[in-house]
Protein backbone atom coordinates (compact mmCIF):
# COMPACT_ATOMS: atom_id res chain seq x y z
CA UNK A 1 0.00 0.00 0.00
CA UNK A 2 2.73 2.44 0.92
CA UNK A 3 4.77 1.78 -2.43
CA UNK A 4 1.64 2.27 -4.40
CA UNK A 5 0.92 5.36 -2.35
CA UNK A 6 4.48 6.90 -3.09
CA UNK A 7 3.89 5.88 -7.13
CA UNK A 8 0.76 7.83 -7.05
CA UNK A 9 2.11 10.99 -5.14
CA UNK A 10 5.07 11.28 -7.76
CA UNK A 11 2.38 10.95 -10.72
CA UNK A 12 0.93 13.64 -9.24
CA UNK A 13 3.63 16.02 -8.58
CA UNK A 14 5.07 15.32 -12.18
CA UNK A 15 2.11 15.74 -13.40
CA UNK A 16 1.60 19.44 -11.84
CA UNK A 17 5.22 20.48 -11.99
CA UNK A 18 5.15 23.71 -11.62
CA UNK A 19 2.24 24.01 -8.90
CA UNK A 20 4.36 21.46 -7.13
CA UNK A 21 7.89 23.26 -7.42
CA UNK A 22 5.64 26.50 -6.69
CA UNK A 23 4.43 24.98 -3.63
CA UNK A 24 7.77 24.08 -2.23
CA UNK A 25 9.50 27.05 -3.10
CA UNK A 26 8.64 28.25 0.69
CA UNK A 27 9.88 24.75 2.20
CA UNK A 28 13.48 25.02 0.15
CA UNK A 29 13.75 28.79 1.17
CA UNK A 30 13.62 27.71 4.58
CA UNK A 31 15.36 24.65 4.94
CA UNK A 32 18.19 26.55 3.10
CA UNK A 33 18.51 29.75 5.09
CA UNK A 34 18.37 27.49 8.22
CA UNK A 35 20.97 25.02 6.76
CA UNK A 36 23.47 28.25 5.76
CA UNK A 37 22.96 29.70 8.62
CA UNK A 38 23.75 27.37 11.07
CA UNK A 39 26.80 25.98 8.48
CA UNK A 40 28.42 29.77 8.59
CA UNK A 41 27.38 30.12 12.34
CA UNK A 42 28.80 27.05 13.19
CA UNK A 43 32.31 27.59 11.22
CA UNK A 44 32.11 30.71 13.03
CA UNK A 45 32.43 29.04 16.27
CA UNK A 46 34.94 26.52 15.65
CA UNK A 47 37.13 28.66 13.73
CA UNK A 48 36.64 30.80 16.79
CA UNK A 49 37.50 28.13 19.16
CA UNK A 50 40.76 27.23 17.75
CA UNK A 51 41.90 30.64 17.06
CA UNK A 52 41.51 31.51 21.11
CA UNK A 53 42.19 28.26 21.77
CA UNK A 54 45.77 28.84 20.48
CA UNK A 55 46.33 31.14 23.66
CA UNK A 56 45.79 28.22 26.02
CA UNK A 57 41.88 27.52 27.58
CA UNK A 58 44.23 27.19 30.50
CA UNK A 59 45.96 30.64 30.70
CA UNK A 60 44.44 33.06 32.69
CA UNK A 61 45.21 36.86 32.37
CA UNK A 62 45.15 39.09 35.70
CA UNK A 63 45.16 42.30 36.08
CA UNK A 64 45.19 45.27 38.16
CA UNK A 65 43.54 48.41 37.52
CA UNK A 66 42.53 51.89 39.41
CA UNK A 67 39.14 51.32 40.65
CA UNK A 68 35.80 52.65 39.35
CA UNK A 69 35.63 54.78 42.96
CA UNK A 70 38.77 56.84 42.39
CA UNK A 71 37.84 60.47 40.68
CA UNK A 72 40.55 61.87 38.62
CA UNK A 73 40.58 65.22 37.20
CA UNK A 74 42.79 67.42 35.15
CA UNK A 75 45.31 67.74 38.45
CA UNK A 76 45.59 64.65 39.77
CA UNK A 77 49.01 63.67 38.98
CA UNK A 78 48.55 60.52 37.25
CA UNK A 79 52.03 58.94 37.84
CA UNK A 80 51.17 58.46 41.40
CA UNK A 81 48.36 56.43 40.53
CA UNK A 82 49.90 53.62 38.22
CA UNK A 83 48.91 50.14 39.68
CA UNK A 84 51.58 47.64 40.06
CA UNK A 85 50.98 43.71 41.58
CA UNK A 86 53.95 44.16 45.04
CA UNK A 87 56.64 41.65 44.42
CA UNK A 88 55.21 40.31 47.94
CA UNK A 89 52.01 39.94 46.42
CA UNK A 90 53.44 37.65 43.66
CA UNK A 91 55.30 35.48 46.48
CA UNK A 92 52.47 34.69 48.24
CA UNK A 93 50.15 34.12 45.37
CA UNK A 94 52.70 31.08 44.21
CA UNK A 95 53.21 30.08 47.29
CA UNK A 96 49.96 29.75 48.32
CA UNK A 97 48.63 28.39 44.43
CA UNK A 98 51.39 25.86 43.82
CA UNK A 99 49.98 23.01 43.05
CA UNK A 100 47.42 25.39 40.85
CA UNK A 101 50.09 27.28 38.78
CA UNK A 102 52.45 25.57 36.34
CA UNK A 103 53.92 29.13 35.59
CA UNK A 104 53.37 32.42 35.67
CA UNK A 105 54.80 34.64 32.39
CA UNK A 106 55.65 38.63 33.20
CA UNK A 107 56.37 41.24 29.78
CA UNK A 108 57.31 43.81 28.83
CA UNK A 109 57.04 45.77 25.56
CA UNK A 110 60.00 48.53 23.78
CA UNK A 111 59.60 49.79 20.94
CA UNK A 112 61.90 47.66 18.60
CA UNK A 113 62.32 48.04 14.76
CA UNK A 114 64.57 46.24 13.51
CA UNK A 115 67.82 43.99 13.57
CA UNK A 116 70.82 43.94 11.99
CA UNK A 117 74.21 42.05 11.88
CA UNK A 118 77.05 44.15 13.57
CA UNK A 119 79.04 46.11 11.19
CA UNK A 120 76.82 44.83 8.24
CA UNK A 121 77.10 47.68 4.97
CA UNK A 122 74.24 45.57 3.47
CA UNK A 123 71.35 47.33 3.65
CA UNK A 124 69.00 45.04 2.66
CA UNK A 125 70.11 42.15 5.41
CA UNK A 126 67.68 43.14 7.85
CA UNK A 127 65.10 41.62 10.20
CA UNK A 128 61.53 44.36 11.19
CA UNK A 129 61.06 43.13 15.00
CA UNK A 130 58.73 44.00 18.35
CA UNK A 131 60.64 43.81 20.77
CA UNK A 132 59.53 42.29 24.48
CA UNK A 133 61.14 41.78 27.71
CA UNK A 134 59.62 38.04 28.89
CA UNK A 135 60.58 35.83 32.19
CA UNK A 136 61.28 31.99 31.31
CA UNK A 137 58.00 31.20 32.44
CA UNK A 138 56.98 32.93 28.95
CA UNK A 139 57.63 30.37 26.82
CA UNK A 140 55.75 28.01 29.39
CA UNK A 141 52.24 29.75 29.19
CA UNK A 142 52.69 30.48 25.52
CA UNK A 143 54.53 27.37 23.90
CA UNK A 144 51.74 26.93 21.73
CA UNK A 145 52.65 30.28 19.71
CA UNK A 146 56.30 30.50 20.21
CA UNK A 147 57.75 26.60 20.33
CA UNK A 148 61.43 26.77 20.86
CA UNK A 149 62.64 24.45 17.51
CA UNK A 150 66.85 25.29 18.60
CA UNK A 151 68.85 26.40 21.45
CA UNK A 152 66.74 27.58 24.58
CA UNK A 153 65.19 29.97 26.60
CA UNK A 154 66.78 31.99 29.75
CA UNK A 155 68.42 31.02 32.25
CA UNK A 156 67.70 31.99 35.74
CA UNK A 157 71.06 33.65 35.61
CA UNK A 158 70.31 35.69 32.43
CA UNK A 159 67.56 37.55 33.78
CA UNK A 160 69.46 40.98 35.69
CA UNK A 161 69.32 44.28 33.54
CA UNK A 162 72.73 44.01 32.01
CA UNK A 163 72.03 40.75 30.30
CA UNK A 164 71.66 41.29 26.92
CA UNK A 165 70.58 37.67 25.51
CA UNK A 166 68.11 37.01 23.27
CA UNK A 167 65.30 34.37 22.09
CA UNK A 168 64.41 35.24 18.30
CA UNK A 169 61.87 34.03 15.19
CA UNK A 170 62.85 31.62 12.13
CA UNK A 171 61.96 34.29 10.26
CA UNK A 172 64.83 36.50 11.66
CA UNK A 173 67.19 33.66 11.12
CA UNK A 174 66.15 32.83 7.71
CA UNK A 175 66.94 37.02 6.66
CA UNK A 176 69.94 37.06 8.62
CA UNK A 177 71.54 33.58 8.80
CA UNK A 178 70.49 32.06 5.77
CA UNK A 179 67.91 29.88 7.50
CA UNK A 180 70.95 28.35 9.70
CA UNK A 181 69.47 27.69 13.20
CA UNK A 182 72.13 26.13 14.97
CA UNK A 183 74.53 28.61 13.56
CA UNK A 184 72.38 31.62 14.57
CA UNK A 185 72.99 30.50 18.07
CA UNK A 186 75.36 32.39 20.44
CA UNK A 187 75.68 34.86 16.86
CA UNK A 188 75.72 38.70 17.86
CA UNK A 189 73.14 41.16 16.36
CA UNK A 190 72.56 44.60 16.83
CA UNK A 191 68.96 45.43 18.32
CA UNK A 192 67.22 49.16 18.00
CA UNK A 193 65.32 49.75 21.21
CA UNK A 194 63.99 52.64 21.85
CA UNK A 195 66.34 55.02 19.52
CA UNK A 196 69.47 53.44 20.60
CA UNK A 197 71.28 50.23 19.29
CA UNK A 198 72.55 47.50 21.81
CA UNK A 199 74.28 44.34 21.08
CA UNK A 200 72.46 41.13 22.21
CA UNK A 201 73.31 37.34 21.41
CA UNK A 202 70.89 34.17 19.97
CA UNK A 203 70.23 31.80 22.27
CA UNK A 204 67.28 30.25 21.33
CA UNK A 205 65.10 30.20 17.75
CA UNK A 206 61.31 30.06 17.99
CA UNK A 207 59.11 28.82 14.61
CA UNK A 208 57.09 31.90 13.88
CA UNK A 209 53.38 31.14 13.65
CA UNK A 210 51.80 34.75 11.98
CA UNK A 211 52.90 33.37 8.17
CA UNK A 212 49.49 34.91 7.20
CA UNK A 213 50.32 38.56 8.53
CA UNK A 214 49.55 41.46 5.93
CA UNK A 215 50.69 44.99 5.36
CA UNK A 216 49.10 48.24 4.96
CA UNK A 217 45.93 48.16 2.57
CA UNK A 218 45.59 44.53 2.41
CA UNK A 219 49.10 43.56 0.77
CA UNK A 220 50.48 40.95 1.62
CA UNK A 221 54.33 41.59 2.81
CA UNK A 222 57.33 40.05 1.74
CA UNK A 223 58.89 37.35 3.75
CA UNK A 224 61.31 39.79 4.91
CA UNK A 225 59.67 42.76 5.79
CA UNK A 226 57.08 40.27 7.79
CA UNK A 227 57.56 41.84 11.77
CA UNK A 228 58.72 39.14 14.49
CA UNK A 229 58.81 39.06 18.28
CA UNK A 230 62.75 39.20 19.88
CA UNK A 231 62.89 38.17 23.02
CA UNK A 232 64.73 39.69 25.94
CA UNK A 233 65.27 39.59 29.84
CA UNK A 234 62.48 40.86 31.18
CA UNK A 235 64.48 43.14 34.10
CA UNK A 236 66.63 43.87 30.40
CA UNK A 237 63.72 45.33 29.15
CA UNK A 238 62.48 47.38 32.36
CA UNK A 239 65.66 48.76 32.12
CA UNK A 240 65.88 49.76 29.02
CA UNK A 241 62.41 51.76 29.01
CA UNK A 242 61.87 55.10 30.45
CA UNK A 243 57.81 54.91 30.26
CA UNK A 244 57.08 54.64 34.20
CA UNK A 245 54.02 52.25 33.43
CA UNK A 246 56.10 49.96 31.84
CA UNK A 247 58.09 49.93 34.24
CA UNK A 248 55.13 48.51 36.83
CA UNK A 249 53.77 45.14 36.66
CA UNK A 250 50.51 46.10 35.83
CA UNK A 251 49.32 42.38 34.54
CA UNK A 252 50.98 39.05 33.91
CA UNK A 253 49.51 35.58 32.65
CA UNK A 254 49.45 32.34 34.52
CA UNK A 255 49.58 28.70 33.13
CA UNK A 256 47.37 26.70 35.19
CA UNK A 257 48.59 23.22 36.10
CA UNK A 258 46.65 19.67 33.74
CA UNK A 259 43.53 19.59 35.62
CA UNK A 260 42.02 22.58 37.52
CA UNK A 261 39.11 23.82 37.05
CA UNK A 262 40.69 27.06 35.53
CA UNK A 263 36.90 28.88 35.77
CA UNK A 264 36.20 27.93 39.74
CA UNK A 265 40.09 29.00 40.04
CA UNK A 266 40.25 32.30 38.05
CA UNK A 267 37.08 33.43 40.58
CA UNK A 268 39.11 32.26 43.76
CA UNK A 269 42.54 33.67 42.62
CA UNK A 270 40.69 37.35 41.96
CA UNK A 271 39.13 37.38 45.59
CA UNK A 272 42.49 35.69 46.64
CA UNK A 273 44.32 38.47 45.40
CA UNK A 274 41.85 41.82 45.92
CA UNK A 275 42.19 40.88 49.91
CA UNK A 276 45.96 40.84 49.61
CA UNK A 277 45.50 44.96 48.96
CA UNK A 278 44.42 47.33 51.67
CA UNK A 279 40.71 47.61 53.14
CA UNK A 280 41.14 51.66 50.79
CA UNK A 281 42.88 50.65 48.39
CA UNK A 282 42.40 52.28 45.16
CA UNK A 283 42.93 49.50 43.09
CA UNK A 284 40.89 46.78 41.96
CA UNK A 285 42.44 42.75 40.88
CA UNK A 286 40.71 41.39 37.65
CA UNK A 287 40.88 37.81 36.39
CA UNK A 288 39.85 36.41 33.15
CA UNK A 289 40.79 32.92 31.38
CA UNK A 290 40.69 32.08 27.66
CA UNK A 291 37.59 29.36 28.41
CA UNK A 292 35.41 31.89 29.72
CA UNK A 293 36.30 34.07 26.64
CA UNK A 294 35.35 30.93 24.26
CA UNK A 295 32.19 30.04 25.93
CA UNK A 296 31.03 33.69 25.83
CA UNK A 297 31.99 34.21 22.06
CA UNK A 298 30.14 31.05 21.44
CA UNK A 299 26.99 31.99 23.47
CA UNK A 300 27.01 35.11 21.98
CA UNK A 301 27.53 33.46 18.30
CA UNK A 302 24.54 30.60 19.16
CA UNK A 303 22.48 34.01 20.11
CA UNK A 304 22.93 35.38 16.82
CA UNK A 305 22.39 32.08 15.00
CA UNK A 306 19.35 31.35 16.35
CA UNK A 307 17.90 34.87 16.14
CA UNK A 308 18.37 35.27 12.33
CA UNK A 309 17.23 30.87 12.51
CA UNK A 310 13.87 31.73 13.53
CA UNK A 311 13.54 33.76 9.88
CA UNK A 312 13.97 30.78 8.55
CA UNK A 313 11.48 28.81 10.47
CA UNK A 314 9.00 31.62 9.22
CA UNK A 315 9.92 30.61 5.75
CA UNK A 316 9.20 27.42 6.88
CA UNK A 317 5.41 27.84 8.41
CA UNK A 318 4.67 29.78 4.99
CA UNK A 319 6.12 26.77 3.07
CA UNK A 320 3.69 24.34 5.30
CA UNK A 321 0.68 26.20 5.17
CA UNK A 322 1.67 26.33 1.31
CA UNK A 323 1.57 22.49 1.25
CA UNK A 324 -2.29 22.07 2.53
CA UNK A 325 -3.49 24.58 0.80
CA UNK A 326 -2.16 23.04 -2.57
CA UNK A 327 -3.09 19.55 -0.79
CA UNK A 328 -6.66 21.49 -0.32
CA UNK A 329 -6.90 21.73 -4.07
CA UNK A 330 -5.78 18.81 -5.12
CA UNK A 331 -8.47 17.00 -3.28
CA UNK A 332 -11.23 19.45 -5.05
CA UNK A 333 -9.54 18.23 -8.47
CA UNK A 334 -9.74 14.88 -7.67
CA UNK A 335 -13.18 14.17 -5.85
CA UNK A 336 -14.41 12.00 -8.51
CA UNK A 337 -11.30 9.96 -8.00
CA UNK A 338 -11.61 9.50 -3.98
CA UNK A 339 -15.70 8.70 -4.88
CA UNK A 340 -14.48 6.07 -7.17
CA UNK A 341 -12.47 4.63 -4.94
CA UNK A 342 -14.77 4.70 -1.83
CA UNK A 343 -17.05 3.52 -3.96
CA UNK A 344 -14.62 0.81 -5.01
CA UNK A 345 -14.29 0.07 -1.18
CA UNK A 346 -10.92 1.76 -0.35
CA UNK A 347 -11.62 2.59 3.37
CA UNK A 348 -10.69 5.73 5.02
CA UNK A 349 -7.38 5.27 6.18
CA UNK A 350 -6.23 4.01 2.80
CA UNK A 351 -7.82 7.69 1.50
CA UNK A 352 -6.02 9.73 4.22
CA UNK A 353 -2.75 7.69 3.79
CA UNK A 354 -2.48 8.38 -0.03
CA UNK A 355 -2.94 12.11 0.42
CA UNK A 356 -0.56 12.56 3.43
CA UNK A 357 2.28 10.67 1.80
CA UNK A 358 1.77 12.89 -1.51
CA UNK A 359 2.41 16.10 1.44
CA UNK A 360 5.36 14.07 2.75
CA UNK A 361 6.86 13.42 -0.30
CA UNK A 362 6.28 17.07 -1.39
CA UNK A 363 7.67 18.30 1.76
CA UNK A 364 11.09 15.62 2.27
CA UNK A 365 11.52 16.68 -1.92
CA UNK A 366 11.39 20.26 -0.70
CA UNK A 367 13.35 19.48 2.33
CA UNK A 368 16.25 17.82 0.41
CA UNK A 369 16.39 20.26 -2.42
CA UNK A 370 16.65 22.91 1.02
CA UNK A 371 19.57 20.77 2.48
CA UNK A 372 21.38 21.00 -0.88
CA UNK A 373 21.34 24.65 -1.90
CA UNK A 374 21.62 26.01 1.85
CA UNK A 375 25.02 23.73 2.00
CA UNK A 376 25.97 25.52 -0.97
CA UNK A 377 25.33 28.90 0.37
CA UNK A 378 27.39 27.74 3.36
CA UNK A 379 30.02 26.86 1.46
CA UNK A 380 30.11 29.91 -1.02
CA UNK A 381 29.83 32.14 2.24
CA UNK A 382 32.69 30.37 3.99
CA UNK A 383 34.77 30.39 0.78
CA UNK A 384 34.32 34.27 0.17
CA UNK A 385 35.35 35.10 4.04
CA UNK A 386 38.03 32.66 3.39
CA UNK A 387 37.09 30.43 6.19
CA UNK A 388 37.11 27.02 6.76
CA UNK A 389 33.53 25.33 6.36
CA UNK A 390 32.30 23.06 9.26
CA UNK A 391 28.96 21.18 8.59
CA UNK A 392 26.14 21.06 10.84
CA UNK A 393 24.65 17.61 10.61
CA UNK A 394 22.65 18.27 13.56
CA UNK A 395 21.08 21.10 11.56
CA UNK A 396 20.54 18.66 8.63
CA UNK A 397 19.12 16.03 10.25
CA UNK A 398 16.86 18.29 12.30
CA UNK A 399 15.82 20.50 8.98
CA UNK A 400 15.00 17.18 7.55
CA UNK A 401 12.71 15.98 10.08
CA UNK A 402 10.87 18.90 10.13
CA UNK A 403 9.89 19.01 7.06
CA UNK A 404 8.80 15.37 7.44
CA UNK A 405 6.77 16.47 9.99
CA UNK A 406 5.40 20.06 7.61
CA UNK A 407 4.30 17.18 5.40
CA UNK A 408 2.35 15.13 8.08
CA UNK A 409 0.76 18.53 10.06
CA UNK A 410 -0.18 20.28 7.04
CA UNK A 411 -1.19 17.27 5.07
CA UNK A 412 -3.33 15.63 7.88
CA UNK A 413 -6.39 18.15 7.70
CA UNK A 414 -7.07 18.10 3.76
CA UNK A 415 -6.23 14.55 3.68
CA UNK A 416 -8.63 13.19 6.41
CA UNK A 417 -11.17 16.03 4.22
CA UNK A 418 -10.46 13.56 1.58
CA UNK A 419 -11.26 10.34 3.68
CA UNK A 420 -14.25 11.81 5.33
CA UNK A 421 -15.97 12.23 1.69
CA UNK A 422 -19.47 10.83 0.54
CA UNK A 423 -18.82 8.31 -2.15
CA UNK A 424 -22.00 9.01 -3.89
CA UNK A 425 -21.64 13.15 -3.40
CA UNK A 426 -18.09 12.48 -4.52
CA UNK A 427 -19.11 10.88 -7.89
CA UNK A 428 -21.64 13.18 -8.58
CA UNK A 429 -18.75 15.75 -8.27
CA UNK A 430 -18.61 18.19 -11.37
Amino acid sequence: MLIENIKMAFASMAANKLRTFLTMLGIIIGIAAVIAIMTVGNSMTRENQEQMSMFGINVMDVNIWLADKVEVDENTNTEDLIPEFPEDMMKKMVTRYSDEIEAVSVTSWLNGNRATLPDSTNEKQYANIQVQGVNPGFFTVQKANYPIIEGRIFSKNELAEDDYDCVVSDRLVNNLFNGDTKAALGKKIDVSVNDSTYTYTIVGVYRDAMSGMEGMGGAALSEQDITTMLFIPYQNGIALTDDPYAKRLQSFEISATPGTDVISFTTELQDYLQSLLPEDTKYQVSVYNNQQWIEDSNKAMEQMTLAITAIGAIALLVGGIGVMNIMTVSITERTREIGTRKALGAPRRAIRGQFITEAVIMSVTGGVIGIVAGLLIGLGACHLISMKMYISWQSILISFLFSFVIGVFFGFYPANKASKMDPIDALRYE
